[in-house]
C-alpha cells in the first residue's frame, strides 16, 4: 500500500491566530483530500501546529516514510514548506504543493517542489493521484474554482483528525468567493469574485452529521451572509433549517456589518447556537475606509456602527471586530479614537494587527510601486507576511509611534482588569453565557498574540533594520517588493 502524507506547515516560533483556541481548528482542506484519495492509499495528515514534520535541531524528518507528499501553504508558511519539501526530495520522495501561495506564485513554488496545484485542488486531486500512479505526474495542475455542489456527499475525514490531534473545533464551508475588492485583500483573486453558494440541504446534512462532536464549529466563509437579497434569503433558510431540524451547535462565522438589520436571520442564528460573528471594522476613519475600498462599511457609516453592534448584541450574539493599524492616514491619535470606539460601542472582542500588504492585493501592488516594502528578500521574508509584522515604510508615523499606539491599546483594552469589566457587560447584555464566555476566552488568548506583535516591533526597532530601510527609501534606493519574485 502506498503512503501519502499531507502537511499543514507551521514556522517554528510563529505566534498568531493559531494561538487563539477557537481558531486553531483542524485543516479541513486536507481532510477533504484524504477523503477523496483512493482507498488503496494509506493517507496521513500532519499539522505542524501540533506535530513538527522537520526537526529544528538536526533537520531530520520525523515522518520519513512516504511515496508522495502534499503541502498546503499561505505565504507566511512558504519558507517552512520549502524546507520540508527539500528534506523529502533529498530522499527522492516527490512533493506536491498547493494553497494560496502556490496559486499566487506558481513559478516561485515550482523551484522547490515537483508539482504545483493552482487554486482549489479538490477538482484535480483524483487525476493527480492517477497520474502519479502512472509515473506521469505533471508540473502543474489548474484546479480552478470548485462548484460548491461538488461537496455534496463528500465529508472531510474529521473523525481521523479528531482522534489524532484531539481538536476541539472544526470548520465547515457554506460559501466561497467575494465580489468586493478591498484594497488589502487577496481573497477575490484566490477564490474568485463570484459568490459561490453551497446547497442549503447539503450544509444541513453536514451539520447534522457532526453535531455534538466538537466544542464549536467555524463557518470558514469570508462572508456567510452574502452580498445580495438572494444570498441573504438563502442564509435565512440555512439557519431556519438548523432550528427546524433541532440542530444546536455552538458556532461562529465571518460576515459583514450589514447583517445587523436582519433581525429574523439574527434570531435564527442564536437559536441554532451562534455565539459570535467576526466583522471587519478595519478603521474608524472614513478616509482610511475609502482608501481601503471598504464600501460596505462606508455605506452603513461609522455613525451607525454603534447601533449596528448594539442590535446584534441585543440578539445574544457577541460581536468580534477586527482593525488594522499602520494605514497611511494613521497617527497616534488613531489609536486613541479606536480605543474610545471599542469601549463606547461595547464591542465584545477587538483583535487587531498591522496592515499587511498581502500578495497580489492592490495594497501590495501600490506599496511595491512606491518602493516602500523593505522585507522583500524572498522566500526568507515570507514569514513576515502576517498582521504581526511590519513589512513596509510607514507614511505619517514613526516606528516608535506605532509601538506606543499598540501599547496604548493594550493598556486600555487588554489589561486583565478591563477584560473582566467587558466580560461582565457581555454577560448582562447578551444574556447568553456561551457567547459571553466565547468573547472572554478569545480576548484572553489574544493577550498573548498582541504582546508578541509588540515584541516583534520592538525587535525591529532595536535591530536598526527599519532605520536603514527608511534612509534607503528616502534616497530612492529601497526598490519594489516584486524585485525578488518570479510571478
Amino acid at each position: 500500500m502506498r503512503k501519502l502524507i499531507l502537511i499543514n506547515p507551521h514556522p517554528v516560533g510563529n505566534v498568531g491566530e493559531e494561538n487563539v483556541s477557537v481558531l486553531n481548528q483542524m485543516p479541513v482542506n486536507l481532510g477533504y483530500l484524504k477523503a477523496i484519495t483512493p482507498t488503496h492509499w494509506n493517507v496521513d495528515i500532519i499539522d505542524e501546529t501540533m506535530d513538527l514534520v522537520l526537526d529544528e535541531n538536526d533537520g531530520k524528518l520525523n515522518f520519513p516514510e512516504a511515496d508522495l507528499v502534499g503541502i498546503t501553504a499561505v505565504s507566511y508558511q512558504a519558507k517552512r514548506a520549502y524546507d520540508i519539501a527539500k528534506a523529502y526530495r533529498d530522499k527522492d520522495i516527490p512533493v506536491v504543493m498547493g494553497g494560496v501561495h502556490a496559486t499566487c506564485y506558481p513559478e516561485e513554488v515550482s523551484r522547490y517542489v515537483d508539482s504545483v496545484v493552482i487554486q482549489e485542488g479538490i477538482t484535480v486531486w483524483p487525476d493527480l493521484i492517477k497520474d502519479f500512479e502512472n509515473n506521469n505526474l505533471k508540473k502543474r495542475y489548474e484546479g480552478g474554482l470548485t462548484p460548491l455542489g461538488k461537496y455534496c456527499d463528500i465529508l472531510p475525514t474529521r473523525d481521523f483528525l479528531k482522534e489524532k490531534y484531539k481538536y476541539r473545533y472544526s470548520g465547515i464551508i457554506t460559501t466561497a468567493g467575494c465580489p468586493f475588492h478591498c484594497d488589502f485583500c487577496s481573497v477575490p483573486i484566490i477564490q474568485g469574485r463570484k459568490y459561490r453558494e453551497r446547497p442549503v440541504e447539503d450544509v444541513l446534512n453536514e451539520f447534522e452529521a457532526i453535531q455534538g462532536k466538537f466544542r464549536g464549529l467555524i463557518l470558514t466563509d469570508e462572508n456567510f451572509y452574502g452580498h445580495s437579497k438572494k444570498s441573504n434569503e438563502r442564509v435565512k433558510q440555512l439557519f431556519k433549517g438548523l432550528v427546524d431540524r433541532g440542530i444546536y451547535q455552538n458556532w461562529f462565522g465571518f460576515t459583514s456589518l450589514n447583517i445587523y438589520e436582519d433581525d429574523e436571520v439574527l434570531d435564527y442564528m442564536v437559536k441554532s447556537g451562534c455565539v459570535g460573528v467576526l466583522i471587519g471594522i478595519e478603521s474608524v476613519n472614513k478616509d482610511t475606509l475609502a482608501v481601503m475600498n471598504k464600501n460596505v462599511n462606508l455605506r452603513i457609516s461609522i455613525e451607525k456602527y454603534y447601533d449596528a453592534i448594539a442590535n446584534i448584541r441585543k440578539h445574544g450574539i457577541a460581536v468580534w471586530g477586527t482593525m488594522v493599524f499602520g494605514n497611511d492616514d494613521d497617527t497616534f491619535e488613531t489609536f486613541k479614537e479606536s480605543v474610545d470606539f471599542v469601549l463606547e460601542s461595547n464591542l465584545d472582542i477587538m483583535t487587531c494587527g498591522i496592515l499587511c500588504p498581502f500578495i497580489h492585493s492592490n495594497l501590495h501592488n501600490r506599496f511595491s510601486s512606491e518602493g516602500r516594502i523593505f522585507r522583500n528578500n524572498y522566500p526568507n521574508d515570507w514569514k513576515y507576511y502576517t498582521s504581526a509584522h511590519l513589512t513596509y515604510i510607514l507614511k505619517k508615523m514613526t516606528l516608535q509611534e506605532l509601538i506606543d499606539g499598540f501599547e496604548y491599546i493594550y493598556d486600555k483594552i487588554y489589561s486583565t482588569e478591563v477584560l473582566r469589566k467587558r466580560f461582565r457587560n457581555a454577560k448582562d447584555v447578551l444574556n447568553n453565557n456561551n457567547a459571553a464566555m466565547f468573547g472572554f476566552k478569545v480576548n484572553l488568548d489574544w493577550q498573548t498574540v498582541f504582546m508578541h506583535l509588540v515584541d516583534n516591533l520592538k525587535e525591529l526597532r532595536d535591530s536598526g533594520e527599519y532605520d536603514i530601510a527608511l534612509e534607503k527609501y528616502k534616497a530612492g534606493e529601497l526598490g519594489g517588493a516584486e524585485n525578488a519574485l518570479v510571478s
